[in-house]
């Protein structure tokens, strides 16, 4: 049986667990986010507690490793990613804590610990966030391992995920939308731009830094979408079948809001998953390598928190 063919039977989604090992990729990422991170002495000792508080906490890093393995994948050396990766992590950690204010989603926790506003306050929530997504682009600007026109691309490519045709439309758009529109269509370019933008800054970012051709960059492209539609259809799904004590963040945070759970059922969204996981295995046209392994592992323990 293919990877592919494996996933096209639900049960299997839920029960995969990591196809390969990233444990040491995690760790350049920990270890590279303390020293990008502004340590003791740097400005205000509060904003810097909360940034790191909020950055070094739990976290299972797949922007960053996807980066890495999308660099790997395409013909360059994942370490070559790893600022990328690591400016990615701000940008996912800032949309997380701007998502959990009282204004937006009103959460109490996240990643197993109350939210970061309830631990230092909305003032220094709201701050951390603008100072992360700066800092994100700052990173990749002094990446002196990559070509200046590399990291322009990168920082083009990460303005325009997080921009007005990214996360910042597809969460104005997740609070405002009326609910009575929200239709299958409208959905998923909603959750494309509240999620699969991220990966496809990493996915198409780690091409560019390998030096991909075009059609590599659109087989990047076309497997980050996938990806990113499957992980939110499961987080849609274990926002409405899970807990907080296994997820670590709030749960039925959607149960007023019309997602694919409700448009599907359970069952439907479970079978999508594996669906969109295949259509994204085949976009990118190897099974078996590391890349392709790895996303479908995510969907072993993805629940435990971003």
């Amino acid at each position: 049986m293919t990877v592919v063919s494996a996933v096209r039977t639900p049960d299997a989604i839920l029960a995969a667990g990591p196809s390969i090992c990233t444990a040491a990729q995690r760790e350049w990422v920990d270890r590279r986010l303390r020293e990008l991170l502004p340590g003791a002495g740097s400005g205000s000792a509060l904003l810097t507690d909360a940034v790191r508080d909020a950055c070094l906490g739990r976290g299972k890093r797949v922007r960053p490793v996807l980066a890495m393995l999308s660099a790997a994948h395409f013909g360059g050396r994942d370490l070559n990613a790893l600022d990328f990766g690591c400016a990615l992590e701000l940008v996912h950690t800032a949309s997380l804590i701007l998502d959990d204010l009282p204004c937006m989603d009103d959460a109490e926790m996240r990643r197993g610990r109350p939210t970061l506003h309830r631990r230092f306050g909305e003032d220094t929530a709201v701050l951390s966030a603008i100072a992360l997504l700066n800092q994100a682009y700052a990173i990749i600007a002094r990446d002196a391992a990559l070509p200046a026109e590399t990291r322009i691309a990168l920082n083009l490519l990460l303005s325009d995920c997080v921009g007005f045709d990214g996360l910042v439309t597809g969460q104005i758009r997740d609070l405002r939308d009326p609910e009575p529109l929200r239709d299958e269509a409208t959905l998923t370019t909603l959750n494309h731009q509240k999620t699969s933008v991220l990966f496809v800054a990493a996915l198409v970012g780690g091409a560019l830094i390998a030096g991909a051709d075009r059609a590599d960059q659109a087989a990047a492209r076309a497997f980050a979408c996938r990806l990113g539609l499957a992980f939110q259809l499961f987080d849609d799904l274990q926002d409405s079948t899970s807990t907080l004590e296994a997820m670590g963040k709030d749960a039925c945070q959607d149960a007023d809001r019309v997602t694919f759970v409700t448009l599907w059922g359970v069952e439907r969204t479970r079978a999508a998953i594996g669906e969109t996981l295949a259509a994204a295995v085949a976009a990118l046209g190897q099974d078996d390598s590391p890349l392709a392994l790895y996303a479908l592992g995510l969907f072993h323990h993805v629940g435990h928190g971003g």
